[in-house]
């Protein structure tokens, strides 16, 4: 052998011998490693998470108020501290200790809990893998025995189910200055809830108040517990294309989306229980639940009905990015009889609404043009547009919004402490939109008690602060009722359709066949239009 092919056999044994000892000490020193601890406490159980690079190998120990877990082959950052005092609900702390230097045992010494589960999350996306830790609570906190309470006891309100995407592993989309959207959200939701909570006759419910996951399941399943009339699943959307921006609102499609976008848009929804950490005890089973009959057609109609309704009251504080209700197949929205929305408030991602997204002055307009239209949808006073601009506005020569005529005349009203456009419009029967026209008002300008606003009435109603009854919309200035004739249903009709096709209301189509707006209709079955 030459000394040229000696040398090149000393370089690559040296080599050799070097990638040798670095792959035995990385047996030997851990092949994983434990790189992060975070927690969250929710209403039922506080979830410990452990960041890993690699999937774990350990064991679980169980022992009264104390949890061990062995991994072996395995070590923990040095970023971690060897004891975390956490005192949360179910677990007062944390202990790291280093075995046989390729075994990590962590002690979970824990604090009046009901039962621990502990199950392992695969790299998803930008999560690594992880080690979660549920410990369940013995006592609900006082936000879940409200909602308890508000179960057992007679339905005596509406109840509206407030959802604010996302939360705790979750964070939803982040915008280019790090505002998360799980956060954001959850703040509007509370401004929701605080507004219809001060509407007569109406309660509002969160399925989260505070940084944790909740499972699609569960949020269904806390709406359909409270028999809410209405789902409302609040977001804030997200693009590449940074300029995007607006506002939109969602339906349940049992098929095809709206468009490319909406499909796209639905499939990041649908990840948040990956993202978000549930368990397989937690599943998604809702498709074997939902058979789409006439019944949950019915339900999404009704849902677009209210959508439409919302539509009109967010443009008046934000700008649409679509002039129709969108569709698609979000996880979230089934329900099979209550009607569900979801709403992209605003676009994270576009720089100037990311800004107003984290205002609290923005997000009480929402909030307040939200809650006006639950109380426009769940008084029946819902009007359906004649066409896709009618979102915008109403018609020029619209019901709500229509001047002075020979029907009608206006008396004033003094502002009382606590009064809201809302609950003025409620109390003298009219709408939000004919009091802002009426008196060239915004619907973010305060009202100041003492301040005499104008209020639509008719010529019957003779005091200052009574309320008057709207005339029938059969019965108009020439005392003359609309002509009817019988239409047999097909399938595929809807109230929704029957109304927008025959340039009427669903109002009128329920006086006119003595039914309610929850009744199916049935195929073949004969109904009065005017």
């Amino acid at each position: 052998m030459t000394c040229k092919g000696k040398n090149i056999l000393k370089e690559f044994t040296y080599f050799l011998t070097i990638f040798i000892i670095v792959l035995l000490s990385t047996n030997c020193y851990g092949g994983v490693e434990i790189l992060n601890v975070r927690h969250w406490t929710a209403p039922d159980h506080t979830r410990i998470v452990l960041d890993v690079d690699d999937e774990p190998d350990y064991e679980v120990k169980e022992s009264e108020n104390l949890l061990i877990l062995n991994f072996k082959e395995a070590s923990f950052s040095k970023s971690i501290p060897a004891k975390i005092i956490i005192n949360k609900p179910g677990i007062k702390k944390m202990v790291f200790h280093n075995i046989d230097e390729d075994i990590v045992k962590i002690e979970f010494f824990l604090d009046k809990y009901q039962k621990i589960e502990v199950f392992k999350l695969k790299k998803f996306q930008d999560k690594p893998n992880r080690v979660v830790v549920d410990i369940s609570l013995e006592q609900v906190s006082k936000e879940e025995e409200k909602t308890t309470a508000l179960i057992s006891e007679p339905k005596q309100k509406k109840i509206i189910v407030i959802d604010p995407g996302h939360g705790g592993e979750d964070p939803g989309a982040v915008g280019k200055r790090r505002t998360y959207e799980k956060n954001v959200v959850l703040s509007i939701g509370r401004e929701l809830k605080k507004t219809i909570n001060k509407m007569p006759g109406y309660r509002a419910v969160l399925t989260r108040d505070g940084d944790y996951y909740v499972s699609f399941s569960k949020r269904l399943q806390k709406a359909k517990d409270l028999g809410a009339s209405l789902f409302i699943s609040v977001h804030a959307d997200a693009a590449r294309n940074r300029s995007a921006k607006g506002s939109s609102v969602y339906c349940l499609s049992t098929g095809a989306a709206s468009n490319e976008a909406a499909k796209l848009l639905a499939k990041n929804e649908n990840l948040s229980d990956i993202l978000g950490g549930v368990p397989e005890s937690e599943g998604n089973n809702e498709s074997s639940q939902i058979i789409m009959n006439m019944f949950q057609t019915n339900t999404i109609n009704l849902s677009k009905i209210y959508a439409g309704i919302l539509m009109k009251h967010l443009d008046l504080v934000s700008r649409l990015k679509h002039k129709s209700v969108q569709e698609a197949p979000f996880r979230v929205l089934k329900l099979p009889d209550i009607p569900a929305v979801l709403i992209e408030t605003a676009y994270i991602s576009n720089l100037q609404e990311e800004s107003l997204l984290k205002q609290s002055s923005f997000q009480k307009k929402l909030a307040t043009s939200i809650a006006s239209s639950v109380g426009e949808y769940l008084s029946d006073t819902a009007a359906i547009p004649q066409s896709e601009d009618a979102f915008k506005k109403d018609d020029e020569t619209g019901k709500a919004n229509k001047k002075q005529n020979d029907d009608e005349i206006t008396t004033t009203y003094k502002i009382k402490r606590g009064d809201t456009l809302f609950l003025v419009a409620g109390r003298f029967n009219t709408k939000v939109a004919v009091l802002l026209k009426l008196n060239n008002l915004k619907l973010e300008d305060p009202l100041f008690a003492g301040r005499k606003i104008m209020l639509p009435v008719n010529k019957t109603g003779n005091e200052e602060n009574t309320s008057v009854a709207a005339l029938d919309p059969k019965e108009k200035s020439d005392g003359r009722k609309k002509s009817t004739r019988f239409y047999t249903v097909k399938k595929g009709d809807t109230l929704f359709l029957l109304a927008k096709n025959n340039s009427t209301t669903i109002q009128e189509l329920l006086k006119l066949n003595n039914i309610k707006i929850t009744d199916p209709l049935l195929y073949g079955q004969k109904i009065k239009l005017p």
